[in-house]
């Protein structure tokens, strides 16, 4: 309470004057100008001091800002209230804004198995590595930021918005400060919070600028310049941290940048007439897993302050008497109409694909979501590491819309180390070239160099008015060290390679669903490893004819917590050419004399994975699995294989309980069902049940032609994957098992 007295005296000391004037010419209202400071996640306390102000009916009529106190200060500008500020705050998923990986769901659907697999991608261009100016071009942000700013389309003045504003960026060039208040307003903010090294820097005109808080975080005198005559100014910077605070190479260069600032904040400090200084205590300018915390920080900082904002707000009111005050001055945004869309910065992709992809027509309306959308879907194809548009008004009212786009280099090789509890350790290169011999297209060859060695390639074509349809040629090749099981126990160890070829045609319905026929080359070869009572060594081809229906609408990689991961093939084996042999105590026998036969069959699989949020930190995982030879006589040779918990191999249906083959079928249906729990960050534990049937086809009355298994998997996310340990029980053995994963399986 002290405090607070003590600020309204001051508040009469700074007042006075103005009331004074006012009482004797009659001189207009004092402008109030409002500052906020950079820092990060911890400008998001910023938030509850708008509150109060909302609460007092303060009118602010000028308003600056610097880095993460130009968004808020910008959204605050074009007329959101403080608490439409704050809902979005806690809405957004900072984590991933502020990260060089877009959601899985805006990766365009052939590309989803292969993305953010791999510790290490070292982009080349022209042979040579490429680095970029920061490590973060951050799409994702800026999408986000052009939707939040959709009231302002078509502003170009940021003295027009319903407060003008000014935000402070550097150029990088000379170290100058960089006053924005013209122009794209999302390209503005944007660049006034690019930290050096840390986000890609932001060409505007011919000058490429980074945070403005290298040089002035706290910009009160931009304030006093556009006419404030009382400034409010919030800081939630504590300035250069103590030589104690710095602890590694990282902390001292960046507390080198900011040494002007320091300078220039004892200026600004001076020149503010109502100083807010928020006490963060731990947090950090990257605190933004804690951003409901902060955000209370800020609202009880506003609650303290609310007298003084009241008792300035009432006295200007008996002073100068204005109209009603109002929290939301949200201007209304009608859906803008398309006559033109101009793209820039394209060198290796042509116009056809980057229009194509983006599916917007000149002529048609659409909404800030629709914009949003048409860009991710662009983007999902990784031929662009940044697309960025404005929109810009034309003389009839209309909207032509400017895109720049900044592609990705076309060569990436990739790095990534894994292991599994079937093919054991492994070290996995991959190298993918686009525009390879043609142009929009994505060529790729991953090695997982190990005891269980493992080739993919693939070469996929995007063709069609809308790039919508594409062509693909894929080559694989697997070599396994596997078990023959009957009744779930081990009989026989022998070597299986399986080798494919194959051509299909896909149609891409969004970014989450595709469908395609194809038809395959197949080469299987089968080596016992010892001598046994009976034996079938050999090899054979066939061709596979297919049809195949694919939805991934995951919200993440790894242990997601929604969407469904679906993959449904029917096909029709055919043109086999068996030359496998039949052994039976060392002696061969005749092949006739076997129960196999190599007709033609027809087959279909379906593996499908649903996760539904449940709890703050839970998600309910249901998984179903299912296989059917018909007509099939071929023993275990194209047999599905159940058992394990990840896809490690061919033809294979993941089931808790049992290994990989431990049980060999031409039918098998499985269920099973988990409750995924993150016990502390990226720690999860997993409990499964399962049940399965199989040989169907025949007699399900025997024995083992049933199974139910129980698991419990504790695992930690990495860059590198996850990490996971799980013990598993099968009712029909009675034996406990242990099964190991860590990173992504080839």
């Amino acid at each position: 309470m002290r405090i607070r007295r003590v600020l309204v005296c001051w508040l009469g000391i700074i007042l006075l004057p103005a009331v004074i004037f006012a009482q004797q010419s009659g001189a207009v209202r004092p402008k109030i100008g409002l500052t906020l400071s950079g820092g990060g996640a911890k400008g998001l306390a910023h938030i509850g001091i708008l509150e109060a102000i909302d609460s007092a009916g303060l009118k602010v009529d000028y308003l600056t800002g610097t880095s993460m106190g130009s968004i808020v200060g910008a959204l605050y500008s074009m007329g959101y209230s403080g608490a439409a500020i704050e809902k979005m705050a806690r809405e957004l998923d900072w984590n991933n804004l502020f990260t060089n990986q877009p959601q899985l769901t805006a990766i365009s659907y052939e590309e989803k198995k292969e993305y953010n697999k791999y510790i290490i991608e070292i982009p080349f261009e022209y042979g040579k590595p490429k680095l970029a100016s920061g490590v973060i071009s951050g799409e994702q942000l800026w999408l986000e930021l052009a939707r939040m700013c959709w009231p302002a389309n078509g502003v170009r003045d940021f003295s027009q918005f319903n407060i003008p504003f000014k935000c402070i960026a550097t150029d990088v060039s000379n170290g100058a400060i960089v006053t924005l208040d013209t122009g794209d307003v999302v390209t503005a903010i944007r660049a006034s919070m690019a930290i050096p090294s840390i986000f890609t820097a932001i060409n505007i005109g011919d000058r490429k600028l980074v945070d403005g808080g290298v040089v002035r975080n706290f910009p009160v005198i931009t304030a006093k310049e556009m006419g404030a005559d009382i400034v409010i100014g919030s800081n939630v910077s504590e300035g250069l941290r103590k030589a104690d605070q710095l602890q590694t190479p990282l902390d001292v260069i960046q507390q080198l940048g900011f040494y002007k600032d320091a300078d220039d904040f004892k200026d600004e400090r001076q020149l503010c007439d109502i100083f807010i200084q928020h006490k963060m205590g731990t947090y950090s300018a990257a605190s933004f897993g804690s951003v409901d915390s902060i955000i209370e920080i800020g609202k009880r900082k506003g609650r303290e302050m609310y007298p003084i904002f009241k008792h300035l707000a009432d006295s200007l009111q008996a002073l100068y008497p204005l109209p009603p005050f109002e929290k939301n001055r949200l201007p209304f945004t009608a859906d803008i109409e398309l006559t033109a869309i101009q793209v820039n910065g394209l060198k290796h992709s042509d116009e056809k694909f980057f229009l194509g992809r983006l599916g917007l027509k000149t002529g048609g309306c659409y909404t800030s979501r629709d914009i949003k959308e048409a860009v991710l879907n662009v983007f999902g194809t990784r031929f662009y590491k940044m697309i960025t548009y404005d929109l810009v008004p034309d003389s009839n009212r209309q909207t032509i819309m400017k895109v720049n786009a900044e592609e990705n280099p076309l060569s990436y090789v990739k790095f990534a180390l894994t292991y599994n509890s079937f093919t054991n350790a492994s070290a996995i290169v991959n190298i993918t070239q686009r525009n390879f011999i043609v142009p929009n297209s994505r060529a790729f060859v991953s090695v997982a160099v190990s005891e269980n060695p493992r080739i993919q390639a693939e070469y996929f074509k995007y063709t069609g008015h809308d790039r919508n349809f594409g062509v693909g040629l894929g080559f694989y090749f697997e070599y396994n060290t596997m078990t023959y099981y009957e009744d779930l126990k081990a009989k026989q160890d022998f070597q299986s390679k399986y080798l494919s070829t194959d051509i299909h045609f896909q149609y891409t319905l969004n970014s989450i669903m595709a469908v395609g026929i194809g038809t395959k080359w197949e080469f299987l070869n089968l080596n016992p490893r010892y001598v046994n009572e009976q034996e079938i060594r050999g090899n054979s081809t066939q061709l596979n004819s297919y049809f195949y229906a694919g939805m991934n609408s995951l919200d993440q990689k790894v242990y997601p917590r929604r969407g469904m991961d679906l993959q449904f093939e029917a096909g029709w084996i055919y043109n086999e050419n068996p030359g496998f042999r039949v052994f039976r105590d060392g002696i061969q026998q005749p092949f006739d004399s076997t129960e196999f036969n190599f007709a033609e069959y027809q087959r279909a699989m379906l593996q499908a994975k649903y996760h539904i949020p449940f709890g703050k930190k839970g998600a309910l995982q249901i998984q179903a699995g299912g296989g059917v030879n018909f007509n099939h006589m071929q023993g275990p040779i194209n047999a599905f294989q159940i058992g394990g918990l990840a896809n490690v191999m061919r033809n294979q249906l993941p089931f808790v309980g049992i290994l990989e083959g431990e049980v060999s079928t031409s039918s098998a249906l499985t269920f099973q069902l988990a409750y995924q729990y993150e016990v502390a960050k990226n720690i999860f534990t997993t409990p499964r049940i399962g049940a399965a049937v199989y040989d169907f086809m025949g007699n399900v009355e025997d024995r083992y032609k049933y199974l139910s298994g129980y698991g419990i998997s504790t695992g930690y996310a990495t860059f590198m994957g996850p990490i996971e340990a799980t013990m598993m029980y099968c009712d029909q053995d009675g034996r406990l098992r242990f099964y190991v994963n860590i990173g992504f399986n080839f």
